[in-house]
């Protein structure tokens, strides 16, 4: 009997314990947003001076380097999935919504304009290659904290958990908040996106006291 106690005991911390890392992460995204409310930001696309259509969740200037506006159908037909849950990627490596507009970056992730994320996944099942981008997380920070990519390129971000608890990598700017990814402990996610225009662009952890000891780092784009 006191077994189950203990046990139901144990869900009910947990689940609490979820629900105000939830509350924290909207909290936090909510002061970014409000931040971000008065960044003029000089936009600059890959190959043309077409940008993205706004739309109301966006919550600041894009910084999107992702120049096609539209993709043709016969694009979309042959986008593919690369994880389960996450958004189509068209064969020119352009992530795109099941409409066949590029995602944006610079609205909040339940945005149905913004990256999704993927369920859990193994791994060991990701391949590695130019696009990919791993980072595992734990108590002692982020590995690597600082990468590099290009402008425009398409990436395969992957985020692992290699201890017991919750974590969220997000990147500090907030036009670039749609990229955030959590994983719970032990947990592998991913979710793919164009990279914004070149700059450095510092990432953390949101759960509370997980940046301040050490749980950051940078994005570099060339």
């Amino acid at each position: 009997m006191n077994e189950k106690n203990s046990l139901k005991d144990k869900i009910l911390i947990l689940l609490g314990a979820l629900i105000i890392v939830v509350l924290v992460i909207l909290v936090a995204l909510d002061q970014r947003q409000k931040r971000g409310a008065g960044e003029i930001v000089k936009i600059t696309p890959i190959e043309s001076s077409t940008n993205l259509t706004s739309s109301p969740d966006e919550i600041a200037i894009s910084k999107s380097a992702t120049s096609k506006a539209t993709v043709t159908p016969e694009d979309l037909k042959t986008a593919e999935v690369i994880a389960n849950g996450t958004s189509l990627v068209t064969q020119d490596n352009i992530v795109v919504t099941p409409q066949g507009t590029p995602v944006k970056l610079n609205v909040m992730p339940s945005s149905a304009d913004a990256p999704k994320t993927s369920a859990p996944v193994d791994i060991n099942s990701i391949p590695d290659n130019a696009n990919t981008i791993k980072i595992s997380v734990s108590a002692a920070g982020f590995v690597p904290n600082t990468f590099t990519v290009k402008e425009g390129q398409l990436v395969d971000f992957v985020l692992t958990s290699t201890d017991n608890f919750t974590h969220t990598w997000m990147l500090d700017d907030p036009s670039l908040t749609g990229t955030i990814l959590g994983v719970a402990g032990h947990e592998t996610r991913m979710k793919l996106w164009n990279a914004p225009q070149k700059g450095t662009y510092s990432f953390s952890c949101v759960v509370p006291g997980h940046a301040a000891r050490g749980e950051t780092g940078k994005m570099i784009v060339e």
